[in-house]
């Protein structure tokens, strides 16, 4: 792999960045994978390990427990749960699943979304959320392109690179022009949770069948090597044709019994979202400070920057972070964006430090 798409790399291929640059992958602070700095709670690791004997059995093939967890956790019924192998299965069940001829994707955004709508034999236009407007949706222009052609309409929110969001009235008001038009909307919110705000539109599934919501634990609970994710939705007949599709015992029995317990630990998600918010108002208030950039807010827990000098690219911070062992994502690759844009997430305290005090001096 050439160095130069080093720099676009997800935040999980840390493997491949430590062969290139010859750095121990234990020593790099990855500021790219947008994962809780606080890591695996306690508590899951203990399940697993007082459990390992579970190993010789299989998972619950219908998953109660872990969907009564997720149930409570989240407050949707546990009817309309399904769990599967991370979000990125079930993203891409449930587009297999209603195979869209035309999609909708608020852009810039997850590349997943546009593979799994081509790979099912349908196009998509990536609706473009503008920098002018500080990458908030635009509601008027968005109704304007949703059309009875439309199948499906594609949100991730907080979005992915951006940190912009939409309110619950705000998707209510989506939801409703989209059933007028017999368009479904997917909804991704693997950030939700590190929101100050209440955004999250499970709340909404009970009334609009046409919504489906879709969540992994990879960020917020810091397990992506768990691969447990869930989706919302309260069309049974959408739910029934995605299990007919879907492999039995696709959640392994340990991500079964994390999930069963990460859902209920109180004191690392109050800690986790106390983190978030002290540290995301902090490094907010000091990236404004800086000369030669421009930070957008967020209600995630990264940071999307726009380099203002333009003879600095965001591949040349890249590789003059790479040099201190700090990985931060180049997000020249994604739709919309070019070769100014930074994303990185937010970690420990002292760990945000160093990153802020080596960008300053990138950025001279």
């Amino acid at each position: 792999m050439k160095k130069e798409a080093l720099h676009t790399l997800h935040g999980g291929d840390l493997d491949e960045i430590s062969r290139i640059y010859g750095i121990d992958k234990n020593k790099i602070l990855n500021f790219s994978g947008n994962v809780n700095p606080l890591g695996l709670p306690e508590s899951v690791k203990k399940a697993i390990a007082e459990n390992t004997d579970s190993a010789i059995n299989y998972p619950d093939v219908a998953y109660v427990s872990l969907r009564d967890s997720i149930a409570a956790y989240t407050g949707a019924d546990r009817e309309h749960i399904l769990v599967g192998n991370g979000s990125t299965e079930l993203i891409s069940l449930f587009i297999k699943t209603i195979s869209p001829k035309k999609a909708v994707i608020i852009s810039p955004a997850y590349s997943e979304y546009l593979r799994e709508v081509e790979i099912s034999g349908g196009t998509a236009e990536l609706f473009p959320l503008s920098e002018d407007e500080g990458f908030m949706l635009s509601m008027d222009k968005l109704k304007a392109v949703i059309t009875e052609e439309t199948d499906l309409l594609v949100i991730c929110n907080p979005n992915n690179p951006t940190g912009t969001y939409l309110t619950c009235d705000r998707i209510r008001d989506i939801l409703m022009h989209c059933q007028s038009t017999d368009t479904y909307v997917m909804i991704d919110e693997t950030y939700v949770e590190f929101s100050d705000k209440e955004i999250s539109a499970i709340p909404l599934a009970k009334t609009f069948g046409n919504l489906f919501v879709v969540r992994g634990t990879s960020k917020f609970f810091a397990c992506p090597g768990l691969r447990l994710g869930y989706g919302i939705c309260s069309d049974s007949d959408i739910l029934d044709r995605i299990n007919e599709r879907k492999d039995p015992w696709s959640v392994n029995i340990f991500a079964e019994i994390g999930g069963r317990v990460m859902f209920t630990d109180k004191a690392f998600i109050e800690d986790t979202i106390e983190l978030i918010s002290s540290e995301r108002k902090r490094m907010y208030t000091e990236l404004r400070k800086f000369e030669n950039l421009f930070v957008y807010d967020t209600q995630s827990n990264f940071f999307l920057c726009k380099i203002l000098n333009g003879k600095i690219t965001s591949a040349r911070i890249f590789e003059e972070l790479i040099k201190d062992n700090i990985l931060i994502r180049d997000a020249s690759d994604f739709p919309y964006l070019g070769n100014r844009y930074l994303r990185f997430c937010i970690l420990d305290k002292k760990s945000n430090t160093l990153l802020l005090n080596s960008l300053r001096k990138c950025l001279k």
